[in-house]
C-alpha cells in the first residue's frame, strides 16, 4: 500500500456524472380552473345560494329600466281625470284637475323612487258622470304578488273573509267582501274591489279603485288591468 494515499477514496478516475431527468412542467390550466373564472363562478354559485338579487341585475341586464311610460288617454271605457272634469266644467273644475295634475306627478315620482330609479307613470280616470273613478298605477320593474291576511271565517261565523284573492287568468285582484253568514253569498252590491295587479319581469300594472262605484266585479277590473298591460308593454 503506498502511504499519503487515503483509504477511503479509490485510485482511479471519477464516476462519469449521472444524466439529470428534466424538471416536470405544470400542465396548462384548462379555462374554468383559472382564478378568474373560477372566482365568477363562486360569486354566482353563492350568490344563488343566498339568493341576491343584484347578481341578476348585474349580470344579465334585468335590472329595472329608467324608460319612461306613458298613461293612456283612455282606459277601460273611462277617460282621464282632467279630461273628463273640464267637459263638465273646466272653469270652475281647474283647481280639482291641478290637484289631480300633482297627485299623480308625486305618487309616481315616489313609485319610481321605491323600484330603483324604474319609469313609473300615475293617471286617474273617471267616467263622464264623474261617478265612476280608478287610477292606474305602472312601473318597469317586477312586484310581488298580492296576499290577502287569513281571517278564520268559521271562528268569525261569515261565508268569506273580509279581503279575497281573486286570481283572474295573470291578474290578482284584492276584493272586500260585505259580511255574510255561512252558506250565503256576500251582498255584491256592498263588496267592491280593492285594487288589481298583474306583474312580470319589467312591467308591474296595477289599478286602484278611488270609490265603489262601477268597481264591484273582478273580472272586469282584471280586464282593464290586461288592457293598460298590452298598451303600456308596446
Amino acid at each position: 500500500m503506498t502511504e499519503g494515499i487515503s483509504q477511503d477514496f479509490p485510485a482511479g478516475p471519477p464516476p462519469a456524472p449521472q444524466p439529470q431527468s428534466p424538471v416536470p412542467q405544470p400542465a396548462p390550466r384548462p379555462p374554468l380552473a383559472r382564478p378568474l373564472v373560477v372566482g365568477l363562478i363562486g360569486v354566482v354559485v353563492g350568490a344563488f345560494l343566498v339568493g341576491v338579487p343584484w347578481l341578476t341585475l348585474s349580470l344579465f341586464g334585468d335590472e329595472p329600466s329608467g324608460r319612461s311610460l306613458t298613461a293612456p288617454n283612455g282606459l277601460g271605457g273611462l277617460s282621464r281625470a282632467q279630461d273628463a272634469i273640464a267637459k263638465v266644467d273646466a272653469v270652475r273644475g281647474k283647481a280639482t284637475i291641478d290637484r289631480i295634475d300633482k297627485t299623480d306627478r308625486e305618487t309616481a315620482s315616489r313609485v319610481s323612487a321605491a323600484n330603483a330609479g324604474a319609469g313609473a307613470v300615475v293617471q286617474q280616470y273617471q267616467d263622464d258622470g264623474l261617478l265612476r273613478s280608478f287610477q292606474l298605477v305602472a312601473v318597469r320593474a317586477p312586484a310581488p304578488e298580492l296576499f290577502a291576511p287569513y281571517e278564520d271565517v268559521q271562528a268569525l261565523g261569515v261565508a268569506k273573509p273580509s279581503t279575497e284573492l281573486v286570481r283572474v287568468g295573470d291578474v290578482q285582484c284584492l276584493v272586500h267582501n260585505d259580511p255574510a253568514a255561512p252558506g250565503s253569498a256576500p251582498d255584491p252590491e256592498r263588496s267592491f274591489v280593492i285594487n288589481c295587479q298583474r306583474t312580470g319581469p319589467g312591467l308591474t300594472v296595477t289599478v286602484r279603485s278611488m270609490g265603489t262605484e262601477g268597481n264591484r266585479d273582478p273580472q272586469e277590473l282584471a280586464r282593464i288591468v290586461d288592457e293598460a298591460w298590452t298598451t303600456l308593454g308596446e
